[in-house]
């Protein structure tokens, strides 16, 4: 019994920290998303007007190109896991992915449209240059991050920073 009782004492202590490191995440998570949407903003010169107009619609279309490509990200990060994959593995991770650039290809061409109702083809424009700069913001900080803090070398040493063209995955990849 006393067991019994430690292990519903423990849970109860336990669960509050477990739905606290939920929320962080959420929070962070809008947070950066907050952070991407004055970014690009910034880099189109959005009104005040626009980028009410604009944040909605971004949040929309930046979470279903997410959805898109869910499935062979997901994919892609068991087969790196698996020591024994096989082609057929990989065959199915190459037409994952191409159903995702393809799915991905369709909702920008939709949302631009979207977009061109409010903004101007060259506020579009500014918007997807927008975002490759901010991906490779990302990447800097995951890098320096990475090497360790405020850029001190971890105790490994330093990294030395990869060419996007060394990485065999996509994902790694902007441009792919």
């Amino acid at each position: 019994m006393k067991k019994y009782l430690l292990f519903l004492l423990l849970a109860i202590l336990t669960l509050p920290a477990a739905f606290a490191q939920d929320k962080d995440k959420a929070k962070m998570k809008e947070e950066l998303q907050q952070f991407k949407i004055d970014f690009l903003a910034k880099e189109m010169n959005l009104s005040e007007k626009e980028k009410a107009e604009f944040t909605p619609l971004y949040n929309e279309y930046d979470e279903q190109r997410r959805q898109a490509g869910s499935e062979a990200w997901k994919f892609e990060r068991e087969l790196k896991k698996k020591k024994d994959a096989s082609e057929a593995d990989y065959k199915h991770l190459s037409e994952l992915q191409q159903k995702a650039r393809s799915k991905d290809n369709e909702i920008v061409k939709q949302y631009d449209a979207k977009f061109g109702a409010f903004l101007s083809a060259k506020q579009i424009y500014q918007m997807h240059q927008g975002e490759e700069k901010f991906f490779e913001k990302m990447k800097e900080m995951r890098r320096k991050h990475r090497d360790g803090k405020h850029g001190k070398p971890d105790s490994k040493g330093p990294k030395k920073p990869r060419d996007r063209h060394d990485s065999p995955f996509p994902d790694d990849c902007p441009d792919c």
